[in-house]
This record gives structure tokens, sequence and C-alpha cells, in this order.
């Protein structure tokens, strides 16, 4: 049988992909759909999760996002769901269930995004709301909360996307215009210094930005002209050179060609070429760069096997891309993310058909 595929997210231990008839497929851990309530532990791996399985049976998507074994989607009846391991109630929705929750006080949302312990969301006027974990000021507005409810950033034009990492986030307006808040402990808010930020800042970049991807602490913003610059931690090479541990202002990368579409894991950085190619840099433990190897690169290097794909993501550990024929994963798949593939996979393999 086979789909046909509208968008793909990659979260800790968790894939997605979302139909075009609105219905979503889950592989994997926590966040993927699998699990009846209760009995839910993050720390276990499954790899009894190959097949894929329905989110919510009679629920039909437009948006969908994978976190920490956590997962987000924006319904056609413009309602946000959580489903996942959320035990201390992040949003106000107390279960820890793989049946979606309904997460009230968002009004007509268009797109989300979940994190470890952070969360957020765009509605139609381009309105940021963040709920979750205050910590390092992560949330980005004057809150006494710990763990808050979702409610607006204020002072921010529309905006069109939000990437989330470990305790920041990185919000893009319309007009191209970057914005960052939260931790800043390798750099990664791209202000030029490592202290944190109360509220959304601007990111001084040279061009306009249609594009983000966020690790867990580096960044990749895609201009309007294909172009890939970043910033943030450099531990692993993710930034894309071998010479800083970390970059605290917006870097330009040197790419083989025009690049299309960013994305990016824990420690590592993926790039989709305007000709198809996906290109691969930073930290490769577990394959999750394409190599065939588990050696890390500080250069981006094309994936092995891959031609004409359509779109990538990233997850923690595992990466994923779909081309007119199928979806492909690579990484870790400890918990089943990339089907019926070996526990680690160096190279891409098709687990998927698609339509």
């Amino acid at each position: 049988m086979s789909f046909n595929i509208l968008a793909i997210d990659a979260g800790k231990s968790q894939t997605l992909a979302l139909l075009h008839n609105g219905e979503v497929l889950g592989w994997g851990g926590t966040g993927s759909g699998r699990y009846s309530p209760g009995n839910i532990d993050i720390c276990s791996p499954r790899r009894s999760n190959r097949d894929p399985v329905f989110v919510g049976q009679s629920e039909r998507f437009s948006a969908t996002s994978a976190g920490y074994g956590v997962s987000l989607g924006v319904t056609m009846k413009n309602e946000v769901l959580v489903w996942g391991w959320n035990p201390i109630g992040i949003g106000g929705a107390s279960a820890s269930s793989e049946i979606p929750t309904l997460i009230e006080s968002i009004a007509r949302p268009v797109s989300v995004a979940a994190g470890q312990s952070i969360f957020a969301a765009l509605d139609q006027a381009g309105s940021l709301y963040t709920w979750g974990l205050n910590v390092d000021h992560a949330l980005g507005r004057p809150t006494e909360h710990m763990n808050a409810l979702p409610g607006i950033v204020q002072d921010l034009p529309a905006m069109q996307a939000v990437a989330l990492g470990d305790h920041f986030m990185i919000a893009l307006s319309h007009a191209g215009e970057v914005f960052s808040f939260g931790s800043n402990s390798a750099g990664q808010l791209g202000l030029g210094h490592l202290k944190n930020a109360t509220s959304p800042t601007p990111v001084r970049l040279t061009a306009s930005i249609k594009s983000i991807a966020v690790g867990a602490t580096h960044v990749l913003a895609l201009s309007r002209e294909g172009n890939v610059y970043a910033w943030g931690s450099n531990q692993y090479g993710q930034l894309g050179h071998p010479h800083q541990r970390y970059q605290g202002q917006a870097t330009l990368l040197e790419m083989p060609e025009k690049i299309s579409a960013v994305a990016a894991g824990m420690h590592f950085s993926l790039a989709l070429s305007e000709s198809g190619l996906v290109y691969a840099w930073g930290w490769n433990g577990v394959g999750q760069l394409g190599a065939n190897d588990k050696k890390p690169r500080s250069t981006p290097t094309k994936v092995l096997g891959l031609d004409q794909v359509q779109a990538i993501a990233a997850g923690e550990m595992h990466a994923l891309a779909v081309d007119k024929k199928a979806l492909y994963g690579w990484g870790s798949n400890e918990s089943g993310q990339i089907g019926g593939a070996a526990q680690q996979q160096l190279m891409p393999v098709p687990f998927w058909e698609n339509s």
C-alpha cells in the first residue's frame, strides 16, 4: 500500500508523515501515536515499532511537529492536539497518552513546533504562542509560572515560522527577519555574545531568510537566494567549518550548490539542494550523515543513494528524506523510527512507499 506524503517530521525517536488527505502516519517511540494510555517509558528502546500506525483514528491534520517524545498537530478543525509522553502536564494536557488531547487557548492555529519541554504555535495573524518550562526564559515572555500555559509573545511582527532548541527558540517573520530568545550558552541566539535573552531579539543577518532549522544548540538559516547561514555550537562541525567550537554570529556556509531546504538534528545538519541532492555534516555517531560510516564531518557531504529528493527532516539522531517513490531514513533506529532497518542505519533505506 502507498500513500501521497505531504510533509515529514522527525523527533527524538518518532517519525511522522502527513498525508495529502490529512491523515498522519507514525513510526517509532513515544509521540508516534502507537501506545495506549499509561506504561509509557521514554527511555526504553522499543524495536517492534517498524510498521506505521495512524495517529488519532478520526482526526485530520493540516500540520504536525515531532518533539522529544511529544508530538503536536493542527487539525483541519483549527485545534491544537498533543500526544506522547507528557507527565508534568505541559500545556495543560496532563495525560501521558498517544491519544491526541486538545490544548486550549490557541485561536486559529496554522503551525506548531514541539521541543523537549517547550512548545510553540503560530496563528493565522502571525502571532506566536509559547508554553512549557520557562527555563532560561525560553518562552520569550514574562511569566512567573515555570510550567506556563499557552500565551502570546509580545512585541513581534507577524511571524511565519518558529523552531525550538534546548531552552531557546528561533522565530522567523514574514519579512524574512530572524528573532531569538532563551539560552545562549553556545552562541545559539546569534547575538554576538553568550548572554541569555529574556525576550525576542533580532539576529543580525545580511540576507532575507525564508526558512530556519534548529538543533540542540545550533541554528541554520536559509536565505531567499539559496544560501545557508549558521551559528551556535560547532563542537562536532555542525556549522560546516572545522576551526571554532562555537560561532556567536551568523556565518555564511560554503555549499556545493544552491539550497532549497535545511534541517537540523541534535548535533548534525542537513541541506536539500535545488537539484534534489541531500548534504549532511556534523556528528555521525550512529550514521545520521548517511555516508556509510560513523565519522564526523565538518564540511557538507553528499548523502549516498539519494537524488530527486523533495523534502528532508532531522530528528535527534535520525534523518528522513522523501522523493516521488519512497520515504527514506538513516541513523538511529532503536525505536523502529525508520522501519525495518538495522538498529543503526549508515545509509538511507526506503521504508515506506510514496505515490
